[in-house]
């Protein structure tokens, strides 16, 4: 069973790309290139974050858990994030070539 520190993912989060949401609950959105693309809900209790809620954030991330916890954790950066996000079509290589473009 696995279960996460909330201040600590959130923070993880936020260095990965993620940004605060506007609202009364901790919802972090995932942009790319002024794109919106996700967003997933972190709990607001600062209690750590169980299986059930690290299941919902997964599919909302759209990652397996695995890749989801090295998200979380810091094995997987933002850049291979964004690859798993093209392997899964959530976001185009196009998407991807206008960020090559752009810096």
């Amino acid at each position: 069973m696995a279960s996460l520190q909330a201040q600590k993912t959130i923070r993880n989060l936020l260095s990965k790309g993620f940004v605060k949401a506007n609202g009364g609950h901790q919802y972090l959105e995932f942009w790319h290139n002024g794109k919106y693309v996700l967003q997933t809900f972190c709990s607001h209790n600062d209690q750590d974050i169980n299986d059930y809620l690290i299941t919902k954030m997964k599919k909302q991330c759209h990652l397996g858990k695995d890749d989801f916890l090295d998200l979380a954790n810091c094995p997987l950066s933002e850049e291979g994030y964004v690859r798993k996000l093209i392997d899964k079509g959530t976001l185009t290589k196009e998407d991807l070539l206008t960020a090559a473009n752009i810096n």
